[in-house]
C-alpha cells in the first residue's frame, strides 16, 4: 500500500478493526465521527459485500446510501467498491438506489447479477465494472500460525479420512439444522470423514454450529473463537471439501482450490457457485438429506478435477479482485473524468 494513503474505516468494533487490519477506524453509529471521517476523505468507498439488499435488514440500504449522499454533497469522489446487489424488495429502497447510485463516480460489482440489478433499478450514469469479491486478493497466514490455531482448538486434521468443512449461519428454516446434522452423521459413518464447523461470523455461526452438533449422533469439531479472514482462509485450505451457507466460506474454499457444495440461502450464493462451476444443493426450504448426501458424495469423487478447475479460476478472480483497488486509485488520482461528463 502507498505510504501516502491513509485509510479510515467505519466499523461496528473500531478497536478490533484497528488491531486486525492496522488502519484507523471510527464507530459507524457515531454521527459526528462518521461526518468528520467523510469530511477528511479524498475518496469514499462504499462496499463491498451485500450492503445493497433489504432481505436481512431493512435499514442497511438507507444507512449506507446516506453516507454516499453526504459524501457527494461534500464534494467527495465516491465509489461503490465490489458491491453485491440484491435482492431489493421495497419500492422506497429501489428508488433510493437509483437516485443515489446515479450520483457516484464509479461502480464495481462482484458479479454480473449485481450489475444487472443496478441497471434494472435505473442506475445509468456511472461506469459499472464487473470484478470479483475483494477476498480473492487475500493470502492465508503461514503454516506455523495456522497450526498453532488448530492445536489451540485441539483439532487434529492428520487423522485418517477426509476433512470436510461445514459453514452454517442462523436461518429461519428449522428443518435445515436437522438435514445438515443427518448429512454429517451419514458422511462420518460411511466415509470416516472428519467434520469441522467453520464459523465465519462469531458468535452467531458458532452458536448455530453447536445447535447442529447437538443434533448429531457422531462427533464433530468446531472452531470456538473469532478468527481473522487470513486465518480462516488457511484453515479452509486444509479441508478436502467445504459444504457451506456463508458466501465467504465458499469463496475461501475456491481460493484454496477446495471443492464446494453450496447451500443457497441467498441468490448471491447461487450466483457465485455458477461463476466458479461448483454444485448447489438448492434453496434451504427445498433441502433434503438424500440430495445433499448425493451431491457431497459426487463432489468427493470429483475432488481432484474440481481442485484443478478452481485453482485455474482463481487466477482470473484474483486479477479481477485487484482491479477494484486499481480503479479506486485511478479515481483518487483524477481518472474517470469522461464518466463524470457523461
Amino acid at each position: 500500500m502507498d505510504d501516502n494513503i491513509r485509510i479510515k474505516a467505519l466499523s461496528a468494533n473500531p478497536k478490533e478493526t484497528e488491531m486486525m487490519h492496522g488502519i484507523e477506524a471510527v464507530h459507524r453509529t457515531n454521527p459526528f465521527l462518521v461526518v468528520k471521517a467523510i469530511a477528511e476523505a479524498d475518496l469514499v468507498l462504499s462496499g463491498g459485500g451485500g450492503l445493497l439488499q433489504d432481505v436481512t435488514s431493512s435499514r442497511s440500504i438507507p444507512y449506507y446510501l446516506l453516507i454516499v449522499f453526504l459524501a457527494k454533497k461534500m464534494g467527495k469522489k465516491v465509489m461503490f467498491y465490489a458491491n453485491g446487489v440484491g435482492p431489493v424488495n421495497r419500492n422506497f429502497n429501489k428508488r433510493l438506489i437509483a437516485s443515489v447510485g446515479n450520483m457516484v463516480d464509479l461502480i464495481t460489482v462482484r458479479d454480473e447479477n449485481s450489475r444487472d440489478q443496478l441497471k434494472n433499478l435505473g442506475v445509468k450514469k456511472p461506469q459499472i465494472y464487473v470484478t470479483a469479491d475483494p477476498a480473492f486478493a487475500l493470502k492465508p497466514v503461514d503454516d506455523e500460525t495456522g497450526l498453532r490455531i488448530l492445536n489451540r482448538h485441539r483439532i487434529d486434521l492428520s487423522k485418517a479420512g477426509l476433512n470436510i468443512g461445514i459453514s452454517v449461519r442462523p436461518w429461519k428454516v428449522d428443518e435445515t439444522r436437522k438435514v445438515i446434522a443427518e448429512a454429517c452423521d451419514f458422511l462420518i459413518k460411511n466415509y470416516s470423514v472428519n467434520i469441522v464447523f467453520l464459523p465465519m461470523q462469531f458468535p452467531q455461526d458458532y452458536n448455530e454450529s453447536l445447535e447442529i452438533m447437538g443434533m448429531m449422533r457422531e462427533k464433530a469439531m468446531v472452531i470456538d473463537e473469532s478468527l481473522g479472514p487470513r486465518e480462516l482462509l488457511w484453515i479452509s485450505g486444509k479441508m478436502d471439501l467445504i459444504c457451506g451457507m456463508r458466501l465467504h466460506a465458499l469463496i475461501f474454499g475456491a481460493i484454496m482450490g477446495v471443492p464446494l457444495v453450496g447451500l443457497a440461502y441467498d441468490p448471491k450464493v447461487e450466483n457465485f457457485l455458477i461463476r466458479v462451476g461448483q454444485p448447489s444443493a438448492g434453496t434451504l426450504k427445498d433441502l433434503k438429506v438424500q440430495n445433499l448426501c448425493s451431491l457431497i458424495q459426487d463432489a468427493i469423487k470429483k475432488r481432484e478435477e474440481s481442485r484443478h478447475a478452481l485453482l485455474a479460476k482463481r487466477k482470473e478472480m484474483e486479477y479481477l479482485a485487484n482491479e477494484n483497488a486499481k480503479l479506486a486509485l485511478k479515481l483518487l488520482e483524477g481518472g474517470h473524468e469522461q464518466d463524470k461528463k457523461d
